[in-house]
């Protein structure tokens, strides 16, 4: 699998995008992980054929995870997209995407070149998509968010969205290959976001492969960025990406 990560940040960081990743799989299939307000310039501007986009996940109906939408839909309608487009998330999916549409632009969505299929996954259902299977699990966070896991063949990619990991999270993570994990502060200060702390701890007790750091608050990565930095550096197998960085696991 391939990531390759279009913002690294929180909803307020005009330095590093909201965090969103494209998945490739091994099978060539491509995924967007979340669509927030920065996403769809960062997309367009730098994903070489942007119209070859297969799947979104949406974690959670925050604006820095879905706001993005209608803009990444418009332009791939004024690029000639006439493939379906498929958007996985939690219950109600279709409800709001649709009526994000249409507040964004009203009537769009009865004329857009391209039809839309959902899919709702329920917290701890494993759905087979794409040759993959799609696990979830219900995070800590002040809005009904879904960790995801995904496995292709051997492999396993989890993202977080939003939220502390609890004990549902633990058990769908163990052994995971690679987590993409928000680490908003430095220590669990907020009940309901995780932390660099608890995510590097996180890491190794479910044994964790690698572990990527994102959505992190702006000032702490501008005020401790060394210090940060420092911790990474003393963890082979911890990353603090950039929106641009691509991996392969």
């Amino acid at each position: 699998m391939e990531i390759f990560f279009l913002g690294v940040g929180e909803t307020c960081d005009t330095a590093h995008g909201n965090s969103s990743s494209i998945l490739t799989t091994s099978n060539g299939t491509r995924i967007m992980l979340d669509c927030g307000f920065t996403v769809p310039h960062q997309y367009f501007r730098t994903v070489e054929d942007p119209t070859r986009l297969d799947y979104i996940w949406i974690s959670h109906f925050h604006g820095d995870h879905y706001l993005g939408l209608p803009l990444l839909f418009l332009r791939l309608w004024q690029l000639g997209r006439t493939k379906p487009l498929t958007i996985v998330g939690q219950k109600d999916i279709e409800e709001w995407v649709i009526n994000l549409l249409e507040m964004a632009y009203p009537t769009f969505s009865r004329r857009i070149g391209f039809p839309f299929k959902f899919i709702a996954i329920s917290p701890r259902a494993t759905a087979h998509i794409a040759g993959m299977k799609w696990s979830t699990a219900l995070t800590q966070h002040t809005q009904y968010n879904l960790g995801l896991l995904l496995q292709d063949g051997n492999k396993k990619l989890y993202y977080s969205g939003d939220g502390r990991a609890n004990t549902r999270v633990r058990r769908l993570i163990q052994g995971c290959d690679f987590a993409i994990h928000e680490s908003f502060n430095m220590v669990d200060t907020y009940p309901y976001h995780g932390s660099i702390t608890s995510t590097l701890k996180l890491a190794d007790e479910v044994d964790i492969g690698q572990v990527a750091l994102v959505h992190l608050d702006h000032n702490l990565r501008k005020n401790e960025i060394q210090t940060i930095q420092r911790m990474v550096q003393d963890r082979p197998n911890t990353l603090l990406p950039v929106a641009g960085d691509r991996l392969n696991f």
